[in-house]
């Protein structure tokens, strides 16, 4: 994969830019990295705190994949940020479905994939990512300290952001390549390893609240959770998201 990275300053968000720059017939691998954002964003239109010091970039991607595989990519992106984290500094990233990376049980990184669709083809991917970098903690809104991790705090220094990304964007590269020779089963197997399944689960999704024993992913990539009664559930990331105790 071939990246061509965009360096800005303050921007609203790296996705809208990417967005535009898709619509603008920019090739695959186009990289929009920024400074800061003023309104960064997360999954199911949730805010996302972007100051000064973190590495915050959005990839755009033309995949040709088929939908099983396209739903795979929040997954297979954050696979690859858990990769670059424990290939450079050694930590113990771990995932929380669908999207997120950990680091002792902390928010490390965020991940968010829109793609937009003519008919059933698709035009194209962003893939937002967001780590929390070269900042303490109270550089975020006070709920969010409490369950979020930055790399200043975890390590007691700063680190190369520049290292950062291109470690990123060589496991992406790999894992978005894994995909297309359709070995997306392996990337989900490794995945799920570092999910931690089987374990207990509680998922929100349609205004409602399930509790079981998460078992896995299925091949789509949806959270595969055993209910009490014993019924197995697959919620799609689309529309779920993890309860926190």
């Amino acid at each position: 994969m071939r990246w061509r990275i965009v360096r800005l300053g303050e921007v609203s968000s790296t996705m809208d830019i990417a967005r535009e720059l898709a619509e603008a017939g920019r090739p695959e691998g186009t990289v929009v990295v920024a400074r800061r954002q003023t309104r960064g964003r997360g999954r199911l239109g949730r805010g996302w705190a972007s100051p000064e010091g973190g590495l915050w970039f959005s990839v755009l991607l033309r995949p040709r994949l088929a939908p099983a595989d396209l739903s795979k990519l929040p997954i297979v992106a954050s696979l690859a940020v858990a990769r670059a984290l424990r290939r450079l500094y050694g930590l113990p990233a771990e995932l929380e479905w669908p999207n997120d990376v950990l680091v002792r049980g902390r928010k490390m990184c965020g991940v968010l994939v829109e793609s937009a669709f003519s008919g059933r083809e698709v035009l194209f991917s962003v893939v937002g990512i967001g780590v929390n970098a070269n900042f303490g903690l109270d550089a975020l809104p006070g709920e969010l300290r409490g369950r979020a991790i930055t790399l200043r705090e975890l390590l007691g220094h700063d680190v190369d952001l520049e290292e950062l990304l291109n470690a990123i964007l060589s496991e992406l590269g790999a894992c978005y390549l894994a995909l297309r020779e359709g070995k997306g089963g392996e990337l989900l197997r490794e995945a799920e390893r570092l999910m931690g399944f089987p374990r207990p689960l509680s998922v929100a999704c349609c205004g409602h609240v399930f509790s079981g024993t998460a078992l896995g992913l299925a091949e789509d990539g949806s959270l595969l959770l055993r209910l009490p009664d014993g019924a197995v559930r697959a919620f799609s990331w689309a529309e779920a998201t993890i309860k926190k105790p």
